[in-house]
Formats: structure tokens, C-alpha cells, sequence
């Protein structure tokens, strides 16, 4: 067994102050294929931090028969307590290791660490970041993160057999660099949880403005105005790079220190439906329905009992669009659907915790 350990100065920047903790180990493992039966490991890389420094320590087996010597190597280096920060780690590292240790009854303990995969989190951000895929290489790609290393780890299994027989130096620079790019990779990730935390941290609302959208009629001689709101976001962290997305009717800005949220109003009448339409008696002429205790003033001829489809009154005004049933009463332009409005009215608008919540579950709109 090879252990080799390489240092990196700290970056002096804002997401490694502020993500990486003492106690996280990230974790890359590579191996001779997809199934623990019929694979092995064959190489162990970690980063942690310590003084100032960036520490990777790598366990490289000269041959298959070195496979259970890394893997007690690699957990004298665990603490309990500590997190272990993979890519795709809870869907194959973590699980790969598990079942090789249990062939060489090697007690992992791992129920005595916590886990972060940053596969889960690329996969959270594919959409707000117009990611080509869920890869680590794509997300360092955004980020601007350049690799010397070339290889995937498919193509690097015939390398590790070729050294395996040849144990020559071209190939060992090959494996290990591959490795030690993936574990300080992921150290370089670290700025992907600023938009993470747009979602999931307390909002800070710095401002809600009202926008006025002026379009010329078809005839050039009407104006449909429409409106939009704009909610300003305080970001808890810097976001490494800016970044727009659109998933009509709401679009959101990420930039710097803040993100914008755009919110289609719409203007005019819709319909509110009653629950219980039996209950309710439909006017054609008005195209609305009415209680039966009023309606047994109306004229038989003009009226006939609701149905779901008609039981509805009508509003104008200023409506937001909602993709759940975050605000009541609901509203609707046509049919009743999973999609409604609610009604904009000025105390909406100075309601620093229901533009909040509004907000927020327009965020999981993009994540």
C-alpha cells in the first residue's frame, strides 16, 4: 500500500471560511467497477483542513490484495462525529465501501458520522444553473474550475490493471492525479451551497416593487398594461456567479449579493368557485352562481342548478399566480386547476411575512 499526502494553502475566500468546518472529511473513492461483488477499491482520497491547509491523504493499492489494508488505513483517519462530503457518495461510495469492508469483517462505525452529498445538491441546482447534467465536471465547469486531469474513472480501470502488473510511474500519476482533482474538486464546490442557502436559510426581503409593463394594442390604439412584481432577496452568502432562469409566470436573478424574484400580475376578472355546488343555484345571463337562499328569489326562468363547472362568482382585480394553495381564497382564469391566483391587494403588499412565505415557495419552483 502507497499513502501519499499532499497540502494546498487555504483559499482565502469567502465559501471556504464559511462552508468548510473542522470537523468535514470529503471523500472520492475509485474502483475496478459498479458492483462490490465482482469490484474492488483500489484507491482512497480525503481532504480535510488543518493549520491553515488543505490536507489530502491518499491510500493507492499496489494490487488487489491491498484492498482491506486501505480500508483500515482510511478509517484511522475518521473521527466520530465527523462529515464526510461525497459526490453521488450516498448513492455509490459510501455503499461500495460498506460492502467491501464487510467481506473482510472490517467494522466501519459508519453510523457515527453525518453525510453531504454534492450530488444531491448539483442535482437540486441542474435547473436554476441550466446545468448540461448532474456531474461533478459540469458543476465545476459553472464555477470555472479547470482540470488538468482528462480521464473518467471508467477509462482509468484498464490503468490501474496495467499498473497492477507493471507498477509503473505513468500510470500511478494517472490514478492519483485523477483522484486528487475529484477530492479537491469538491473542496471547489463549496460555492454551489450559496444558492442552496437562498432556499433552505431564513428570507430577508430588502424590497417589493410594483412594475408597470406597457404594450401597444394590435390596433396601436389601446394600451394592455400589465404588471410585475419584483421582489428583492438579501443572499446569506455571495453568489459566485450570476444566473437567471425563467419557469413562467416567475423568473428569478441571482447575482452578487442578492436575488431578484419577478412575479407576472395579472389584471382582470376571474372566477372563485364554491365548494359545494349543490347548494348553489347557476344565472346564465350573469354567468354566476348564487346560494339557493337567495336564488329562490330569482325567477325559475332564469336560473338552473350549478353545476362543479359553473358554481363560481366572479372578481376584479389584481391577482398573483400561486402553483400550490399557498394563499386563500383561490381564484382561477378558466377551469378549476392545481394553478390559481389569489388576490393582490395593497396589505398583501406590506406584509413582510406572507411576501416571505410567497417568495420562498416560489424558490422551490427552482430548486
Amino acid at each position: 500500500m502507497k499513502q501519499i499526502h499532499k497540502t494546498v494553502p487555504m483559499p482565502n475566500d469567502t465559501y471556504i471560511q464559511h462552508y468548510f468546518k473542522n470537523s468535514d472529511i470529503f471523500l472520492d473513492i475509485e474502483t475496478t467497477g459498479f458492483s462490490p461483488k465482482y469490484a474492488f477499491v483500489y484507491l482512497i482520497g480525503i481532504a480535510v483542513q488543518k493549520d491553515g491547509f488543505i490536507h489530502i491523504y491518499q491510500f493507492l493499492a499496489s494490487n488487489r490484495k491491498e484492498e482491506a489494508e486501505i480500508l483500515t488505513a482510511f478509517h484511522r483517519y475518521l473521527t466520530p462525529g465527523c462529515t464526510l462530503i461525497t459526490f453521488n457518495g450516498m448513492g455509490f461510495d459510501i455503499p461500495f465501501l460498506k460492502a467491501r469492508e464487510n467481506l473482510y469483517s472490517i467494522p466501519g462505525n459508519w453510523e457515527s458520522f453525518y453525510f453531504t452529498d454534492l450530488y444531491k445538491l448539483t442535482s437540486k441546482l441542474s435547473y436554476l444553473l441550466q446545468l448540461p447534467d448532474k456531474k461533478q465536471k459540469s458543476a465545476e465547469h459553472f464555477l470555472g474550475i479547470h482540470r488538468d486531469d482528462t480521464f473518467s474513472g471508467g477509462e482509468l480501470i484498464e490503468v490501474y490493471y496495467n499498473y497492477e502488473k507493471q507498477q509503473d510511474t505513468s500510470s500511478e500519476t494517472l490514478l492519483l492525479l485523477h483522484n486528487y482533482e475529484d477530492v479537491l474538486g469538491m473542496t471547489k464546490l463549496l460555492p454551489l451551497l450559496s444558492y442552496r442557502d437562498l432556499s433552505e436559510q431564513p428570507l430577508q426581503i430588502l424590497q417589493a416593487k410594483i412594475k408597470l409593463l406597457s404594450d401597444s394594442a394590435q390596433d396601436n390604439r389601446e394600451q394592455n398594461t400589465k404588471k410585475e412584481l419584483t421582489l428583492t432577496l438579501k443572499a446569506p452568502v455571495p453568489f459566485p456567479m450570476p444566473c437567471f432562469c425563467q419557469k413562467p409566470p416567475y423568473s428569478l436573478t441571482c447575482k452578487e449579493q442578492s436575488a431578484r424574484l419577478t412575479i407576472s400580475v395579472l389584471t382582470g376578472e376571474l372566477k372563485y368557485y364554491y365548494d359545494n355546488y349543490k347548494d348553489y343555484y347557476y344565472l346564465p345571463e350573469e354567468d354566476m352562481a348564487i346560494h339557493k337562499s337567495v336564488a329562490a328569489y330569482v325567477d325559475p326562468a332564469h336560473r338552473k342548478r350549478a353545476a362543479a363547472s359553473n358554481c363560481y362568482s366572479k372578481r376584479n382585480g389584481d391577482f398573483l399566480p400561486q402553483k400550490e394553495t399557498w394563499f386563500t381564497p383561490c381564484f382561477y382564469s378558466g377551469k378549476k386547476t392545481k394553478d390559481s391566483y389569489f388576490e393582490f391587494t395593497e396589505e398583501f403588499k406590506s406584509d413582510k411575512i406572507a411576501l416571505q412565505k410567497y417568495a420562498a415557495s416560489i424558490l422551490q419552483e427552482f430548486f
